[in-house]
């Protein structure tokens, strides 16, 4: 960069010095002499090259400034170049207003110490149907804004180049600066670099580049056999790939590049996909909502280090036949798999390559349906990670996983399994720290030949025996797993809304664009342990609000009561149910035995003892919903706090929900009538507090009920009708 700026410096002194600016229009067949100082005379050209030999050309040249502004040229039939840029050196080229319709704008070959900046080189060739050849020669480029071939020393900064195949398209070049450009929305690649090595690309905007017919054969930055490169602070999301590099047969060169800080979420391909790669470092990038965050196949020698890879279509990192590579300190959540490592099939002249020699360190693997899976590889090293509420494992073992050490990590509520092994190998995980962390929990949540004594004892969890009156209120721990294979991608927030809610302070909303079958599921707040014991009378409440896609809807709707012996109820309700909370709160009831609104099936060993989940599963094909989930209880639900005894009758079969109460709540009763009743409730001194009189029907009722301004404490209501009448209690709580 010093370099060139000290050309470019010398370039301006000198021809300030010597040379006075000319103003010219623009013509057909213009040769630009050295030591030119040229201002084209504003207006619109049309001028077709269909020789490609330029409409400019810059033969065998230096020390020139060519200044374009209030300039729009047209060429003709996506042929040619407006410039041709030969063994020439110390230009500049800017202030264009548009130059459209050429093969590439400009073309440059064995030329150096050129600035290009300020120039708009869009609408030049494009083409969007086809599979591209990223091995091609510079024979084979496909058009766009900048054609480079054996250049080096070029800075581009402030330039538009969309609509196009190509954004930039280098060849065997080198030290190439590119900062601060708007590429995007082309269809080949915004930045492509083949064999071109020493580049710095930073804060350049290459986002939505993408094909029609493959979105795996284009990029926002296309990087074969490109070494000792710098990647940083671009915008690189919604493209094909986000980074492509590829080095078949070239693996012995080192790569060494270094991506950081780059935007490459929302591909529908892979944010980062780098093979055959050797010592690349990619850290601090965003590699979210993607088919894969990082597929790294053959690569070795990898740091993938502080990047956030979160809700991809299939795994967070997934690397086949790699070696010696490093993973450390990344947020790795809600990927179907967080790490997948295996060994496919091989590839000719990889024979002799298989997976081994892994270092997971300090890494976030948190609401995965698998957190690591570890296939036919040795020497993994799973080190001081926290792997916490993944579903069906934390680690997965699978075929020859010898000489694996899985040490120091805080292994922390998973619904099924904390480890689990296929492998007739010996996995030593020994000195981790599990929670829950008695003896007959963990060993519970570990299957197959593992070596998991002695441990390092967790903090000890409290012991969750009776279900919240409302397990949608803060701080109750919520997560999503996305199904294997079909990630939630696009859009993923989980949290609460204290705005939109049916009772209590706030309800568990979630918004995915994806759609597949997505699980919310329940835990405690903070370490503590869900270990209920309920009984086939016993009911679950949840409150439901939701906003469908108007085309499909939810296609499928099923809740899950599961235990600590990864055994499940499964309750199955018609999708339309579901569909007919859009848009309004309703209340679901799923009685415990099933019903024929939800039907119960079974899977494992399961019983209602020790329950430890509830999972919501809802699923609208590819459209995505949000959800909004509040009052999750089961019924009859016991107050965590003793109140006095008053005498209740079951004539209406009457429940105030949740209990306790926070700021409002519904009173639910069934009459056996139309009729009107009176609902009138009390304080403990006898004063009553507010009246309702409501007409009743038959069936279900339900009123909400407005707590706001009185004082925690315990009250109870009289409902009345023509002949009957029931007293029950509440408490309410600000908590």
């Amino acid at each position: 960069m010093k370099v060139i700026c000290t050309f470019l410096a010398s370039l301006i002194i000198f021809l300030n010095s010597s040379t006075a600016q000319t103003w010219l229009p623009l013509t057909e067949d213009l040769e630009i002499p050295s030591n030119s100082w040229i201002k084209f005379l504003g207006g619109t050209y049309l001028l077709g090259d269909y020789a490609s030999d330029g409409v400019i050309r810059i033969i065998g040249k230096e020390n020139i400034i060519l200044d374009g502004d209030s300039c729009t040229v047209q060429g003709g039939n996506f042929t040619g170049f407006l410039f041709l840029i030969e063994n020439s050196n110390n230009i500049i080229i800017k202030n264009f207003d548009l130059v459209k319709n050429y093969r590439y704008a400009i073309k440059a070959v064995n030329s150096h110490d050129i600035q290009i900046n300020d120039n708009n080189f869009s609408w030049n060739k494009k083409d969007t149907t086809g599979w591209i050849n990223v091995w091609g020669t510079v024979t084979q480029a496909l058009g766009g804004g900048v054609l480079l071939d054996q250049c080096s020393r070029f800075e581009f900064f402030n330039n538009t180049m969309t609509q196009q195949n190509d954004g930039i398209a280098m060849y065997d070049c080198d030290s190439i600066h590119i900062y601060h450009n708007t590429l995007n929305w082309n269809c080949g690649f915004g930045i492509r670099m083949n064999f071109t090595n020493y580049c710095s690309i930073h804060h350049n905007d290459c986002s939505h580049v993408n094909r029609q017919t493959d979105p795996s054969d284009c990029a926002a930055i296309l990087l074969i056999v490109a070494n000792n490169n710098r990647v940083e602070y671009n915008d690189l999301s919604w493209s094909g790939d986000g980074i492509f590099l590829g080095q078949y047969e070239y693996h012995h060169i080192p790569n060494l590049n270094y991506f950081a800080h780059n935007q490459c979420s929302n591909s529908p391909h892979n944010a980062i996909e780098a093979t055959f790669a050797d010592g690349n470092v990619y850290k601090h990038n965003l590699c979210n909502d993607s088919h894969y965050g990082f597929w790294l196949g053959y690569s070795f020698n990898s740091v993938v280090d502080s990047n956030q890879i979160i809700g991809n279509y299939n795994s967070g990192i997934a690397i086949d036949r790699g070696f010696q590579n490093t993973i450390t300190h990344n947020e790795i959540k809600r990927n179907p798999y967080g790490i997948e490592l295996w060994e496919g099939g091989t590839i000719p002249g990889y024979e002799n390559q298989f997976s081994h020699d892994y270092y997971i360190a300090e890494n976030e693997i948190i609401g995965n349906i698998i957190g690591i899976t570890s296939k036919k590889t040795e020497h993994l090293v799973v080190k001081n990670n926290l792997i916490a509420y993944n579903q069906t494992e934390g680690i997965y073992f699978e075929g020859e996983s010898f000489d694996d050490t899985i040490t120091g990590n805080l292994f922390k509520l998973p619904t099924f399994y904390h480890m689990r092994s296929t492998s007739a190998d010996n996995i030593y995980a020994a000195d981790n720290t599990f929670i829950p962390s008695e003896i007959f929990m963990i060993g519970n949540k570990i299957s197959g030949n593992i070596t998991w004594n002695p441990f390092v004892p967790g903090p000890a969890p409290a012991i969750q025996s009776i279900p919240p009156c409302d397990m949608a209120e803060p701080d109750a721990n919520w997560n999503m797993y996305p199904e294997v294979g079909y990630g939630s991608r696009l859009t993923e927030t989980l949290g609460y809304d204290y705005a939109d809610k049916a009772v209590g302070q706030a309800s568990v909303k979630f918004v995915t664009g994806r759609g597949w079958d997505c699980a919310l599921s329940f835990r405690p707040a903070a370490d503590s342990v869900s270990l209920w014991t309920l009984s086939e009378t016993d009911t679950l409440y949840i409150w439901m609000k939701c906003i469908k896609q108007p085309q499909y809807g939810f296609q499928f709707f099923h809740i899950r009561v599961g235990n600590y012996t990864q055994g499940y109820y499964k309750y199955t309700a018609n999708a339309n149910l579901l569909n007919q909370c859009h848009l309004q709160w309703k209340l679901y009831k799923i009685p415990l035995t099933g019903n024929a609104t939800f039907v119960r099936s079974v899977l494992g060993n399961m019983t209602l003892t020790e329950v430890n989940y509830v999972e919501i599963h809802a699923d609208t094909w590819d459209y995505g919903f949000t959800l909004w989930v509040d009052g999750v209880q089961f019924e009859p639900c016991t107050p965590t706090v003793d109140i006095p005894e008053i005498s209740e009758s079951e004539t209406f079969r009457s429940q105030i929900y949740p209990n306790p109460v926070a700021d409002q709540a519904y009173l639910t009763f069934n009459s056996d009538e139309n009729e009107p009743v009176t609902l009138n409730i009390y304080d403990l001194a006898g004063r009553m507090l507010t009246a309702w009189k409501i007409q009743a029907v038959k069936g279900d009722n339900f009123i909400q009920v407005n707590t706001t301004g009185w004082e925690p404490g315990i009250y109870f209501y009289i409902l009345t009708g023509k002949s009957s009448n029931e007293t029950r209690k509440f408490i309410l709580s600000r908590l």
